[in-house]
């Protein structure tokens, strides 16, 4: 092999990591808020002290753990989609690691937001 098809090899070979981690993540993010709603309606039937604590504080038992996921899922899935994350926003340069972590902050705050106005 050339060194140019070594080349081109380990770079296919960093994007299919790369992208496995990526649907792993989200895949794993699906499954713990699966497991958190079994958990919730076990805890509904066999609990009567949470149910009191969920009447009490729906929004919080519910809306944060599902806020969490949704802006995890939203952008992982822009991420795979769109490519690296890079944006500019009040005099700051978001790039690399860092533009998915302030999106994610971003966009967590926006639904926070539209469930308190909501509640």
């Amino acid at each position: 092999m050339t060194e140019q098809e070594l080349e081109e090899k380990s770079e296919f070979n960093i994007r299919l990591l790369k992208n496995s981690a990526k649907w792993m993540s989200i895949f794993a993010a699906i499954c713990i808020g699966a497991i958190y709603l079994f958990w919730l309606f076990w805890s509904l039937k066999h609990d009567a002290a949470f149910i009191q604590i969920l009447y009490e504080h729906l929004a919080a038992v519910i809306g944060i753990p599902g806020a969490i996921i949704t802006a995890f899922v939203l952008v992982s899935a822009l991420e795979q989609v769109s490519g690296p994350i890079e944006f500019e926003g009040l005099g700051f340069k978001f790039k690399g690691a860092s533009g998915p972590i302030v999106l994610w902050v971003l966009v967590f705050l926006a639904i926070i937001s539209g469930i308190k106005i909501l509640w």
